[in-house]
């Protein structure tokens, strides 16, 4: 497996969160095509659950420097 900068990792998850915040918003106003951004939002999901995955592998071994549960701002 490759070395993952964790830190890196972290601030990606973080990012991930305020995106997919931000893409259900857009998707709720009346002037936009939601569907555009309920697919980005989707692949946005689906990018964050696996970095979640490969953190909680990282957190599980001891070498996370800062819980998931604290990173994710709906933990």
């Amino acid at each position: 497996m490759q070395n993952l900068d964790l830190r890196s990792v972290a601030v990606c998850i973080q990012a991930l969160e305020d995106a997919i915040r931000y893409y259900e918003l857009l998707a709720q106003s009346e002037t936009t095509d939601s569907d555009d951004y309920e697919e980005c939002k989707y692949m946005y999901e689906v990018e964050l659950s696996r970095l979640c995955e490969l953190y909680s592998a990282a957190e599980q071994r001891g070498e996370a420097p800062t819980p998931l549960k604290k990173l994710l701002k709906s933990g």
